[in-house]
């Protein structure tokens, strides 16, 4: 399943707004693959993303 996922995220102190689709096998391995990735990608800890949404795309 494809998801898709819309939130914010700290930059010191910078809001910058996300939407990121992430395949999946469920919403919560989803949510983990996303934190994974911004903290793997900017050093970003997973306290400083904040998400709003997570949908299933169709």
């Amino acid at each position: 399943m494809k998801f898709i996922i819309k939130g914010s995220i700290m930059f010191g102190k910078e809001k910058r707004s996300f939407k990121k689709e992430i395949e999946a096998s469920s919403q919560n391995l989803a949510v983990h693959k996303l934190y994974s990735l911004f903290g793997s990608l900017n050093g970003v800890p997973r306290s400083k993303i904040s998400i709003e949404s997570v949908e299933v795309i169709k």
